[in-house]
């Protein structure tokens, strides 16, 4: 969490502040009559920092930033390509028409061990052979198909899947000086259920409220918040990698509120987690 200093306090500690965040310290929000004004943070932090104190302008200072850092570089972050993303071999999930096979056994073992790898592991095998046939419809319908294609496919599957985690409505009231409170209703597979749970900040408040609501808690391992478009109305996209009993997932959401888009990626990422647990003995 980033830390607070007052404008009138920030003078007198404006150099040991500053390299105390070059040196990979917190990041500072700058305070005035209690309400943030500026922010101070390494590169790598603005995500967090932003989505942290929930700046009304954060995802377009986000942008200004890295517009800035780009242009210090001479630009060469703005040209650099992006690296192409890894395919996937269509033969190996059992699709090849020119043999005559489109759909195997060992097409289907082969998507399970990759779905393992990329951290979106299925154990229901109904829910695995519906993940497989929609995924045979890709190969038919794209020329190449990437890892990422087959992960977005599962995280959409799963998500509509019965007995899985979904938010159905959450409020969040934020006050200076108070503690942070969240009203959160999830969808628990048995009907709705609500919770209300105060926090740090509205998102650390939201996710107590699911921990209650679910009876897991996870280890938050990673978490970032980005802005996927310019502008006011931008869309936040959240990744978070959540850590429970030495099972690892990692879960994406995305909203134009970057409180919901972290909760919808802890939902996400609660939903694999629930899906890789063993089945319990008979």
């Amino acid at each position: 969490m980033p830390r607070n200093v007052d404008l009138d306090a920030f003078a007198g500690q404006a150099q040991d502040l500053v390299e105390g965040v070059a040196a990979g310290g917190e990041s500072v929000v700058v305070t005035r009559a209690g309400a943030p004004v500026a922010v101070l943070a390494s590169p790598t932090s603005g995500p967090w920092t932003g989505a942290a104190v929930d700046l009304p302008r954060w995802e377009e200072w986000l942008h200004e930033m890295q517009a800035g850092f780009s242009g210090a570089a001479g630009g060469s972050a703005a040209q650099a390509r992006p690296a192409e993303p890894p395919a996937v071999d269509k033969s190996m999930l059992g699709f090849d028409p020119g043999a005559g096979h489109v759909g195997s056994a060992s097409g289907r073992d082969f998507l399970g061990a990759e779905l393992s790898r990329i951290n979106v592991p299925v154990t229901d095998s109904d829910l695995l052979a519906t993940i497989y046939a929609a995924s045979l419809e890709l190969c038919e319908n794209k020329q190449t198909l990437y890892v990422e294609d087959l992960r977005a496919l599962a995280q959409e599957l799963i998500a509509e899947a019965p007995q899985r985690l979904r938010l159905l409505t959450v409020t969040v009231t934020s006050t200076t000086g108070l503690p942070a409170t969240a009203e959160v209703t999830l969808e628990l597979g048995r009907g709705p259920a609500m919770r209300r749970e105060q926090g740090d900040g509205p998102l650390d408040a939201a996710l107590k409220a699911i921990q209650k609501l679910t009876g897991l808690d996870p280890e938050v391992e990673n978490f970032s918040v980005v802005a996927a478009t310019p502008g006011r109305d931008a869309m936040a996209e959240a990744v978070i990698e959540l850590l429970l009993d030495g099972r690892r997932a990692v879960g994406a959401g995305a909203s134009t509120n970057a409180i919901e888009a972290g909760i919808h990626a802890y939902l996400n990422a609660l939903n694999f987690l629930i899906e890789s647990r063993p089945p319990a003995p008979p």
